[in-house]
């Protein structure tokens, strides 16, 4: 494992701080936080739907149809590219993609809900570890769903409702749905205006096991202050900051506390 960066940068010098301070479970006292980033988080086993799902991902990356589908930065201005690029620049990272697998394989999550499925590969990641489980996803871009069903259509090992439109429109009919949420992922690094109000509905389905994982706490400034509020919510007990990614826990039996952790 490299801990030293290549280059100088904040970044990478503040990835270096946490590596050395925060690693291996060190000084963290609660047996549930301890067992969840040694047996969980920082597990390295190569589960066999991996290399599956990285196979479709190498497949993808090959497509150069030309897709044109509104630009989520900039609105109201189209982009177009090839297929392979979009996955390239919007799917999730291996790395990332793993540890889904392994928190809902370790946490045995039955009813997810996925918002912003990645091109249906963070999706694969989510439902592959058993059969019989339920997954809506939300898509707000419909190029995107159709990648994403293309990739369903491959390798899903379970029925995926995949549901286009706006997060805020569909997120009350999906939870009416789901009726109790297990796992949530938050892939809404484009609906930062909206993310106190998707997380605030959410919690109204939550129960003593519910995890909820959101994607780039630390992209940005406003990623860092919604995190921020994440924490200090009452119904939150214990938070995971891995900096890329936050994990979040709401059972009233653990110990309130915000935990740092190098992955």
């Amino acid at each position: 494992m490299r801990i030293i960066p290549k280059t100088n940068t904040l970044r990478k010098g503040l990835l270096l701080y946490r590596g050395i301070r925060y690693r291996k479970g060190f000084g963290v006292h609660s047996p549930f936080v301890f067992n969840l980033i040694t047996k969980v988080i920082e597990e390295q086993c190569p589960y066999y739907s991996f290399g599956d799902i990285e196979l479709i991902r190498k497949q993808l990356l090959y497509r150069e149809e030309q897709i044109i589908y509104p630009d989520r930065q900039q609105r109201g201005k189209i982009r177009k590219c090839s297929l392979g690029e979009i996955v390239k620049r919007e799917s999730i990272k291996p790395k990332h993609g793993a540890l889904l697998f392994r928190l809902t394989n370790y946490f045995k999550s039955k009813s997810i809900l996925q918002l912003g499925p990645s091109m249906g590969l963070s999706t694969l990641y989510l439902t592959s570890y058993a059969m019989g489980l339920k997954c809506i996803a939300l898509e707000n871009i419909p190029e995107f769903a159709e990648i994403a069903r293309l990739v369903f259509e491959k390798a899903a090992r379970n029925s995926i409702d995949l549901r286009v439109g706006c997060y805020k429109n569909l997120l009350p009919q999906a939870l009416e749905d789901i009726k109790q949420l297990d796992f949530v992922f938050f892939n809404t690094l484009y609906e930062q205006q909206n993310n106190n109000e998707l997380f605030e509905t959410c919690l109204k389905y939550i129960h003593k096991d519910t995890i909820f994982v959101f994607e780039g706490i630390r992209t940005s400034r406003r990623m860092s202050e919604f995190w921020d509020k994440v924490c200090l919510n009452s119904e939150v007990t214990v938070t995971i900051d891995l900096y890329s990614m936050g994990i979040v826990f709401f059972n009233k039996k653990l110990h309130k506390r915000d935990y740092i952790v190098y992955f």
